[in-house]
């Protein structure tokens, strides 16, 4: 899709300095896709350590793993 939109020529400068093989589309797209992953992950974090994200899942599993050793079924 194309777009048109203002952007600082010093972030573009900067921009393009870090991605110096790729053409200021990509950069862009890049750039963009870049953000949406960061905010997710940010977004993800809030949840880590609520009750929604459990982050202790290694433990239980290896919890349940040793229940069904211990019961001599397969893993």
């Amino acid at each position: 899709m194309r777009t048109t939109i203002s952007i600082d020529d010093a972030l573009i400068d900067e921009l393009m300095r870090v991605a110096p093989s790729v053409s200021r589309s990509e950069a862009m797209r890049r750039a963009v896709e870049e953000y949406i992953r960061n905010r997710r992950l940010e977004e993800f974090m809030k949840l880590a350590g609520s009750e929604l994200v459990d982050m202790g899942w290694r433990e239980a599993e290896r919890s349940e793993m040793a229940k069904l050793k211990k019961h001599g079924r397969k893993q």
